[in-house]
């Protein structure tokens, strides 16, 4: 018997090798410049960046440093200190005892607002730099460069990059909470703009953290998919998020919530970074379409003309 097993186990494994190196080798056909050698080269670029493990990694420091920032941020919108609770619970159409412990958490930081302020600054002086780097490692290996490995220069621009997002963020934050009970038509109006400054913040992020060796243009496809991708992760939470929440509270109580949250954290965190592998790819079918030539294979075989740039540089494969 354990023999025959053996065998079996042998020959699955042999049929699934030769099908994965035939799967290679049609890969290592398609042209850079063909939309299936995009394709293929986004797969490859995301799974050579190791999106997933960064995608858990970047919602862990959103979680642990932009939720506090927004919720003692959301208490300084207006003098009812439970007034954000209610209507994120009501438009959430929250019950039982989902809606009993986000009032005590929401409502609770509005009772101690200097305490919950200072707990979520130091949250963001602790951990926020970690974003900026996290970030830049990803698209430094989704564009095939080497990220420098704390450079004086970069932990500066991690914090200038935290505060810009920080400030669209929060900025976000207080619009909403002004605005409610006011017309529809306004925050309808104001959504183009918020679509801009999104797509600028996206596309700006790659082209700073890695010193402007990737071009705005380069990096703005990848901005454009993330921001529709953001935008429809948004549709669907609104419809889907209270009975996750509902859900995972029931078995699970409160710490079902904080699972519920970081699992859509985690949703958003890849959403970017898949959106971060897809410029790269494009890229190179745009260089190769220049060059007027459908090479195959294993492409980006540039090495840097200036050895180093504020410490990165581009590397040879």
């Amino acid at each position: 018997m354990i023999a025959w097993a053996t065998r079996t186990y042998e020959r699955l494994e042999a049929r699934v090798e030769a099908y994965t190196e035939r799967g290679k080798a049609w890969a290592d056909q398609q042209e850079v410049h063909s939309r299936k050698g995009v394709a293929l080269g986004w797969a490859r670029r995301y799974r050579e960046a190791d999106g997933q493990l960064y995608a858990l990694l970047l919602a862990a420091y959103f979680f642990v440093t932009l939720l506090p920032a927004v919720l003692a941020a959301a208490t300084y919108a207006g003098d009812d200190k439970e007034a954000f609770a209610t209507r994120l619970i009501n438009r959430l159409d929250l019950h039982g005892a989902t809606a009993d412990l986000a009032r005590d958490v929401l409502a609770g930081t509005g009772g101690h607002q200097l305490m919950a302020t200072v707990i979520a600054v130091a949250s963001v002086v602790g951990f926020g730099r970690g974003i900026g780097r996290s970030l830049q490692l990803v698209y430094a290996r989704a564009w095939r460069m080497e990220a420098s490995l704390y450079a004086i220069t970069d932990q500066v621009r991690y914090v200038v990059w935290l505060l810009v997002f920080l400030v669209v963020l929060l900025g976000y934050v207080l619009q909403t909470a002004l605005l409610a009970g006011s017309a529809a038509w306004i925050s309808w109006a104001l959504t183009p703009v918020w679509i801009v400054i999104v797509v600028t913040m996206l596309a700006w992020t790659p082209t700073y953290l890695l010193h402007h060796r990737v071009t705005f243009r380069d990096a703005l496809p990848g901005a454009l998919l993330a921001t529709a991708g953001l935008g429809l992760l948004r549709v669907i939470s609104s419809f889907l998020f209270a009975n996750w929440l509902n859900w995972y509270s029931l078995y699970y109580g409160g710490l079902g919530i904080v699972m519920a949250i970081f699992f859509w954290l985690v949703l958003g965190a890849t959403i970017l970074l898949v959106s971060a592998a897809l410029p790269p790819a494009y890229a190179e079918r745009r260089r190769a379409r220049l060059a007027g030539t459908g090479s195959v294979g294993e492409p980006d075989t540039e090495t840097p003309t200036e050895g180093e740039h504020d410490g990165i540089a581009a590397t040879p494969r």
